[in-house]
């Protein structure tokens, strides 16, 4: 009788631990919950994808705003990284200043939090632009989207223009959308007033203009 109990209770482990298993690998499927981070994001239209984009930016969550580029605007990135093309990231002439408050350049790699040259250097770099006042786009202030239309092919991928006003900023803006292979919407750009838009991320006016 003690065997069968013992018998009993083993299966009812291995079964529970199974469940447990398949809940962790297949439950956050199931129940529509996000597997990561990247999930949690709220990209399901332009407009939507705009929204989460500058919350993101005004809160300084430098790392969700790369996450949000798209992966042509990221591939250019760390291009940019590097060729050192910071100039279309911040104003260089604070970049001294900058450079000394970003653990990579200023204490070198060993003593950075991560090695990734992508959003963690980019979200290092933007905070510390913000801290200078270096930003080249400031998307800190209130956003009010007041249109969004079909915009010129990026390659092969169809785009759309939002076009915004945002406290802080003379002019609109525009954000340059395109959708991931998930379908979901990602900034390939965002244009202010005049800018040039050779420049990926952020196309503002040439200084000379």
């Amino acid at each position: 009788m003690k065997k069968h109990i013992r018998l009993f209770l083993i299966v009812f482990l291995l079964l529970t631990l199974s469940a447990c298993d398949i809940r962790g690998l297949f439950g956050q499927f199931g129940d529509g919950q996000a597997r990561t981070f990247y999930e949690t994001l709220d990209l399901d239209t332009p407009e939507v994808a705009v929204k989460t984009f500058t919350r993101a930016f005004q809160r300084e969550d430098f790392m969700s705003v790369y996450l949000i580029l798209a992966t042509r605007t990221q591939f250019i990135i760390h291009q940019q990284i590097n060729l050192m093309m910071y100039d279309q990231w911040f104003d260089t002439a604070y970049i001294e200043e900058i450079f000394e408050d970003v653990t990579v350049f200023s204490e070198g790699i060993g003593k950075a939090e991560h090695i990734d040259s992508g959003w963690y250097l980019f979200d290092q770099v933007m905070l510390a632009a913000k801290e200078h006042a270096a930003l080249l786009i400031d998307l800190s202030g209130e956003v009010k989207i007041i249109d969004s239309y079909a915009s010129e092919d990026i390659g092969d991928l169809e785009a759309v223009d939002v076009v915004a006003t945002i406290e802080g900023i003379d002019g609109d803006v525009v954000f340059r959308m395109v959708q991931a292979p998930s379908g979901r919407w990602r900034v390939y750009q965002v244009i202010v007033e005049g800018g040039d838009e050779e420049m990926i991320p952020w196309a503002v006016p040439h200084e000379d203009d």
